[in-house]
């Protein structure tokens, strides 16, 4: 064994430590201005990356509120315009019945004012009907007078 260590140490040069030196130094500059910055650069893009994801999210969450808000709205618009529709057609209904109640009443005042018109001019020709047979009368009186005198 001890000549082979012997050989070992022979072996071991100058040339051998500063490639040695030279390896750790490479391994010490690479890990400081690549490594590092390169894990730096993932971690910022990692922390971008969710930053956009929770954003993205929360739009999604304020459009799903705002559509469950735009949603509600419409039925109640739906609603309103249901009870509005209602309510005219129940103020038409009323318009409709008030105007057959005027239209009845005009009629019935039509007729009643017909009728009395009707009693007056009945009036007037048995009036005048009775003059009529009075004078007829008188004038045949005044012949069965004249006739007999």
């Amino acid at each position: 064994m001890e000549l082979f260590w012997g050989k070992v140490v022979k072996s071991i040069n100058l040339t051998f430590i500063a490639n040695l030196v030279n390896f750790a130094l490479l391994l010490y500059l690479l890990k400081r201005f690549l490594y590092k910055p390169a894990l730096d650069y993932l971690d910022k893009r990692r922390e971008l990356i969710a930053s956009r994801m929770e954003k993205a999210r929360m739009a999604q969450e304020e459009a799903e509120r705002l559509a469950a808000q735009r949603e509600e709205e419409l039925k109640k618009a739906f609603v309103q315009a249901e009870r509005t529709i209602e309510e005219a057609r129940a103020r038409a209904e009323e318009i409709v019945a008030q105007a057959k109640a005027q239209a009845k009443a005009e009629g019935a005042r039509i007729l009643e004012s017909a009728r009395r018109e009707a009693a007056k001019e009945r009036a007037e020709m048995e009036n005048e009907l009775r003059r009529a047979y009075a004078e007829l009368a008188v004038m045949g009186a005044a012949r069965v007078l004249d006739r007999e005198v």
